[in-house]
Order: C-alpha cells, then structure tokens, then sequence
C-alpha cells in the first residue's frame, strides 16, 4: 500500500481556541511535515466539564482564527454527533475517509497519563500514532499503565509516523508557548484583558458576544 503524508488531529474543547493551540499546530505541520492539522472541537468531552461556550461559537472563532494559515483545518464532526465526543468515534470515522493516511493524534504528556481510563483507550492504536507532546510546567511522572503502553510503541524516528498507518507513538518538543483557555477565562471574567493570548478576531468576538463574563476559571 502506498501511504499519503500523514493527518495530525488536535482535539479539545478550544473554549476559547488561542494562540498556544495554533502555535502547537504549525509547529508539528511544519516539524514533521504533516499534510495539515485537523482541529477538532468537542461536544462532550468525557473527561472534563461542558465548554462554558456554545459549541458554534467554539467552532465560530477556529474558523475565524485559522482562515488564513494553510496546513491547518477545522473539523466539526464532535460537534454534529450525538452522545459524549470519544476519540476514538472520531478516529474511526476519519479512517474510512482517509483508509491510506496516517493518522496522528496530538496528545500532551499530561493527558497521555490518564489514558487508560479512556473509553475503548487500546483501540485508538488501531486507527492512528500518537504525538505526545511534553506540555510547560507537566509533570512527565507516568502511571505505571501509561508508562507500560509508552515504552511498547515508541520509536525513535518521527519517520515511523509516514510508514504505517497507525500504532506508534512518537514524541513531539515543540517550543513551549504556556498559554491556557482556563487562564483567558479567568481574565475575561475579572475584567481584565487577555489580548495577545489568542487571536484579537477571536478575543472582539468574545467581547461582542459576553462569553466568560463572571464564569468560574474551571468550567471546562
């Protein structure tokens, strides 16, 4: 079989997306030569608390903030689907459209220690790499399970990526740009501005539409 370049897929709840999401993207299309970066918003995630934004305003200030960067596209499939957003539905679902492309979920060190709780968590090998990425100030100390699933499928050489279609994982030491949506969150809700943490279109958008006013930090 004669494989295309490999698809990164960067999902998350994107509430609200900023400028650390969109570095980390064109950081890993450019490293590691990626055909583009899928951005998937979540529904529901099931690890965590509902977005304190709508999801079509999520998926509003992805469009608005990566209209102009090549390599780097919006996929609203969580969004549209019923029931909680589980990776490995969306994986599934990108293999039979893409049945002779890596896939390569970007995962940071930090969510990669949890995931053995996640749901049907062996299969997502099935249908794509894992890039895991050492998140600023993460604390990289692995469970043993976790720590078990790493050193069984990393390899040395981002090249793995390009010759299969999935099962491996490759880490990823993009330059650390410690921006968080929870921190924007936080801002917006005390007054203040978050202006350069995320994309000034995105951050008018907010503004305009009251989003975060008076929301607690941790929401989502």
């Amino acid at each position: 079989m004669s494989l295309t370049r490999p698809v990164g897929i960067l999902g998350g709840t994107f509430d609200p997306v900023h400028n650390g999401h969109l570095r980390l993207a064109i950081e890993l299309v450019d490293q590691l030569g990626l055909a583009e970066m899928r951005l998937v918003p979540s529904a529901r995630p099931p690890h965590r608390g509902e977005p304190a934004a709508s999801p079509g305003q999520r998926a509003k200030w992805l469009r608005v903030a990566i209209a102009e960067q090549p390599g780097l596209r919006l996929d609203d499939r969580e969004l549209l689907r019923d029931g909680p957003s589980y990776s490995v539905d969306t994986l599934v679902g990108l293999r039979a459209e893409l049945p002779d492309t890596p896939l390569c979920l970007v995962m940071g060190m930090d969510v990669f220690a949890g995931l053995p709780d996640w749901h049907e968590w062996q299969r997502l090998f099935d249908y794509a790499h894992i890039l895991l990425v050492a998140r600023p100030g993460t604390d990289e100390a692995l469970p043993a399970a976790a720590r078990s699933v790493l050193d069984e499928r990393l390899q040395p050489d981002a090249a793995a990526l390009g010759q299969s279609l999935a099962g491996a994982i490759v880490r990823c030491e993009p330059p650390p740009l410690a921006i968080s949506a929870s921190r924007i969150r936080s801002l917006l809700a005390a007054g203040r501005s978050p202006r350069f943490l995320l994309p000034d279109v995105v951050l008018a958008d907010i503004l305009d539409a009251g989003v975060y006013r008076q929301q607690p930090a941790d929401c989502a």
